[in-house]
């Protein structure tokens, strides 16, 4: 394609790039920078390029700045706070490396000129969480979006690891076979939500998955593993504490008021709540009863107590006691 030809594609880049609400070019500096990219310009044929822009439905704004009239571009498709929600989503999820992060927030960055995406830039260094170092994760999500949109079984083998930070594979080494139903995103880490036979509906780390494979298998449909129900994800991230499985219980909760928030934050409308009128309410709820919940509830201290079942308060007793002996018996 001659290079004169360009001319619209390379002034739809210039303005998008170098310019914003606080950054305009005079058609003296447009002219200029298309002629360093061997395209030449005249006044009145920019003024048609730039109308030409904005029936295409860029929002190229002219201004009065200085003495000046400067041209700009106004609104986006994402403007500077909501890029900034995305490269903090993309820096604090766990299941994205970092080389991974840079180069999804490189991209994000060219969604704004490049005087505003440094301000994105410097938020990349306020965060350093801890993040997966497993390369193939967006194959895995790849591979289990594509199972669960032809109804089959994946099969992988799963690791975790030891105190070296080797990987000690699981189930001794053999492959899972699972009917993957939803991808969640829980505390910055990506699960895979699936039937395991022998465990039922449970889920999986999927930065943790490898060598994944989509089988001939065909799924179990969800309504049967789950009971004859549609799969509620939400429901099950309420019930699943920091997605660690354990057997699914009706708990009454005794909370003092100050705590309708966390309790309402936590559960939403899943959770049926009693007024006790003495400055506290009962909670009924339906929890995977683990070690993760109840590290959820020591978190309250007095100011929460089980009611019932008296099996699930009696573990929960028993499991405090356990850590205040540990303390009272010194290290």
């Amino acid at each position: 394609m001659p290079i004169q030809k360009q001319k619209l594609p390379l002034l739809e880049r210039l303005l998008l790039r170098e310019t914003d609400e606080d950054h305009g070019l005079t058609l003296e500096e447009i002219i200029g920078a298309l002629a360093r990219e061997g395209v030449s310009a005249e006044r009145k044929s920019l003024y048609t390029d730039l109308d030409v822009l904005r029936d295409c439905g860029m929002d190229i704004i002219s201004s009065r700045r200085d003495g000046r009239t400067v041209y700009f571009v106004g609104e986006r498709d994402f403007q500077l706070p909501e890029l900034k929600l995305l490269v903090d989503a993309v820096q604090s999820s766990r299941f994205i490396t970092r080389r991974k992060s840079e180069e999804l927030i490189k991209k994000l960055e060219g969604l704004t000129s490049r005087h505003l995406a440094r301000q994105l830039r410097r938020s990349v260094y306020v965060f350093d969480r801890s993040k997966t170092s497993n390369e193939r994760i967006y194959l895995n999500v790849d591979a289990i979006h594509t199972a669960i949109a032809q109804g089959r079984q994946i099969a992988f083998r799963y690791f975790k690891y030891d105190l070296r930070r080797n990987k000690v594979p699981q189930n001794q080494g053999k492959e899972y076979q699972v009917s993957p139903y939803a991808l969640a995103w829980e505390e910055g880490n990506y699960y895979l939500i699936g039937h395991y036979p022998k465990y039922g509906v449970t889920n999986f780390r999927v930065d943790r998955m490898e060598r994944i494979r989509v089988t001939e298998a065909p799924g179990l449909p969800v309504r049967e593993a789950a009971g004859g129900e549609e799969l509620n994800l939400a429901r099950y991230s309420q019930r699943t504490f920091g997605m660690y499985n354990g057997p699914l219980r009706r708990l009454e909760i005794r909370f003092q008021n100050s705590l309708t928030d966390v309790v309402i934050d936590r559960f939403g409308d899943a959770a049926r709540l009693t007024d006790r009128g003495d400055g506290s309410f009962t909670a009924s709820l339906e929890v995977k009863v683990s070690p993760v919940f109840f590290g959820w509830l020591m978190n309250f201290g007095t100011q929460a107590k089980i009611l019932s079942p008296p099996d699930v308060a009696r573990q929960y007793a028993e499991a405090a006691a356990a850590v205040a002996q540990m303390y009272k018996e010194g290290f």
